[in-house]
């Protein structure tokens, strides 16, 4: 039995706490609780109207905190060397960590010391650590980061990479190859691919010899990051850029036995050189893939095929995969000598990633959760104190990698980097969804209003509904914005609401719906079609017929995306019978082909693929 060694004296003090009444306590509003019209919500301590824990850090800016400039390429390189674990070092630190957990009470404080002795190189295992499901090994791993992380070392990573990139000092491509695995964030391991890519080809014109060592390394992260930037690297009017490490690309992707990492490099491959000869070798993976890689094969597939498809679904099971698989590959052997795959336009919409917003209405806790394609954590926000999340209702991926979260209950969007740090807030009355525009601007979907905002974040044009009934809403393709309103108890219905996407004034008619009365996350599915999540069911309405043209019935949906393969993407807070509530993803048929459900007994409330 795990020991503490808490003093009887302050054991007695905590005991006596709960009787002295709380003085100034937040009051919770449950999730997809309506806010009454004329109601303002509970302010929370300390949060002024303007508030701003953080802000963005310019590359120059993080370097500096880190003694750094972007100039001395050697200091960079150095910084990057001293961050780069060796096997042993992984090793030792992951000892130290695990002792966090054991019972005795001084062995975990010892060890908390400890792992400070490794200094920043510490930072990513203790970050991993910040997740382990024993909530001590967590408590100490938050500690032991609040006094190693004085520098914000991610940022610095990232500002690092990018300029190395542009001094192009002769050990750049092997220093960031080196670090790859140490990367404590998604975004910091993308920036050092993005990095190889420009690194590929040397001053002499030839493949960087870092990378092609790198073709045969032990660990995958590095031999998939040199299979794209070898393939990806180089000039780019060429189909084959780097003539000199094509074969030997080709080689050592067929070789590989990592299913992600060969499906990275046959995906890369296949969109940089555009040869036939890789669309089998994809095919042939099907069944060995994650979701994620699937969703983006899918979607290559089915844009290739037009209508003249197989009858296949991607199914869960492996059988139906298996089917899917030997159905492509005779589709393939059918129509593949004809198609002209330089002439195939394909701009992939879809990554494999999925973001979802998750609550406990039991104890007030939110977080948001990126799912990467292999369906593991990439990114978990939803920190304890400054920087916790207040009823996220959406959340957007940013160009830069950061997260834009609408939170209802503060009363503000924030962008949030992977850490959930908040690095900028706009003040935005009763946010329900968010949506990026080409040009940087942003609409904003509120409970009595429809805000859109320019990139410097001017007013472009303002709608004001003083009912605070609004419960959704999604911008159409042609710009134009629809949103719903809550059930009416007087004529059992709502209504659903158009307007110009230049001017914000209403477009044509309301159209009546069935029962809305939850707060959920639209989305158009169509040039003149929107997915709305009704009382026990999820409907598609065409806005220029009037009427409904699809439907799934379920229980409590809270959010509905229409996929580029034609699938509904889900999302129920609960189902009947008191079950927990999933994120499912169904077929044109109404089948079930994927499914997600929180762990630590949380509830869905929005997924987003991306």
């Amino acid at each position: 039995m795990r020991r503490y060694g808490m003093p009887l004296a302050v054991v007695l003090l905590l005991a006596a706490l709960p009787l002295v009444p709380i003085v100034g306590q937040e009051k919770r509003v449950p999730p997809d609780a309506p806010v009454l019209p004329g109601k303002r919500l509970p302010a929370r301590p300390g949060a002024g109207p303007t508030a701003s824990p953080g802000a963005q850090l310019s590359d120059d800016a993080a370097l500096k905190a880190a003694g750094l400039t972007s100039t001395d390429a050697d200091s960079l390189l150095a910084y990057l060397k001293a961050r780069t674990l060796s096997d042993d070092d992984q090793n030792k630190i992951g000892e130290v960590i695990a002792r966090f957990g054991t019972d005795e009470f001084e062995a975990r404080v010892r060890a908390t010391d400890e792992v400070e002795k490794f200094g920043s190189a510490a930072i990513g295992p203790l970050k991993a650590a910040v997740q382990n499901p024993d909530p001590e090994v967590a408590y100490r791993a938050r500690i032991a980061l609040k006094r190693v992380e004085k520098v914000p070392h991610s940022a610095v990573a990232s500002a690092a990479v990018r300029a190395l990139v542009k001094l192009k000092p002769r050990d750049a491509a092997a220093v960031m190859l080196g670090f790859l695995p140490m990367a404590d964030t998604e975004e910091v391991a993308d920036d050092i691919r993005a990095g190889l890519v420009a690194l590929a080809v040397n001053d002499a014109g030839k493949p960087e010899p870092a990378l092609l060592k790198a073709l045969d390394d032990k660990l995958v992260v590095r031999r998939s990051a040199a299979y794209v930037a070898l393939t990806e690297g180089g000039a780019g009017a060429e189909r084959i850029r780097i003539k000199d490490a094509f074969p030997l690309v080709k080689a050592a992707v067929r070789k590989e036995s990592d299913t992600d990492a060969k499906f990275r490099g046959l995906w890369a491959l296949l969109l940089t050189t555009r040869e036939r000869e890789f669309v089998p070798d994809l095919i042939g993976l099907i069944p060995q893939l994650p979701r994620g890689r699937i969703w983006q094969l899918e979607e290559f597939l089915l844009l290739a095929a037009g209508d003249t498809r197989p009858d296949a679904k991607f199914g869960k099971s492996e059988e139906s995969l298996t089917k899917a698989r030997d159905a492509w590959a005779g589709w393939w052997k059918q129509k593949g000598a004809a198609f002209d795959l330089a002439a195939f336009e394909f701009n992939p919409r879809i990554t494999g990633f999925t973001d979802v917003i998750e609550y406990d209405g039991s104890f007030g806790r939110y977080r948001v959760v990126t799912l990467g394609p292999d369906q593991k954590e990439k990114a978990h926000l939803g920190a304890i104190g400054v920087n916790q999340l207040s009823f996220p209702t959406d959340v957007k991926k940013l160009p830069n990698g950061n997260y834009l979260i609408a939170e209802l209950n503060m009363n503000r969007v924030t962008e949030r980097d992977s850490t959930s740090r908040i690095v900028k807030t706009t003040i935005i009355t009763q946010p329900l969804g968010v949506e990026l525009l080409s040009d940087g601007g942003v609409v904003y979907v509120c409970r009595n209003q429809i805000l859109v905002r320019d990139k410097d974040g001017k007013q472009v044009w303002q709608f004001t509904r003083g009912q605070h009934d609004i419960m959704g809403g999604c911008r159409l393709p042609n710009g134009d914005i629809a949103f719903v309103t809550m059930w009416n108890g007087a004529n059992n219905q709502a209504n659903l609401f158009r307007l110009a996407g230049k001017d914000g004034k209403e477009v044509g008619k309301p159209l009546s719906l069935a029962r809305v009365q939850q707060l959920h996350g639209m989305n158009a599915s169509g040039d003149d079609r929107i997915l709305v999540c009704e009382y026990n069911r999820v409907a598609e309405y065409d806005l220029k017929a009037g009427k409904e043209v699809w439907k799934y019935d379920v229980n409590n949906a809270t959010c509905a995306q229409r996929l580029p393969n034609g699938h509904t993407l889900i999302t129920y807070m609960s189902a009947s019978q008191g079950q927990p509530g999933k994120v499912i993803e169904v077929d044109t048929s109404g089948d079930i082909v994927w499914d997600y459900s929180p762990k630590d007994n949380m509830r869905p409330s929005r997924a987003i693929r991306r």
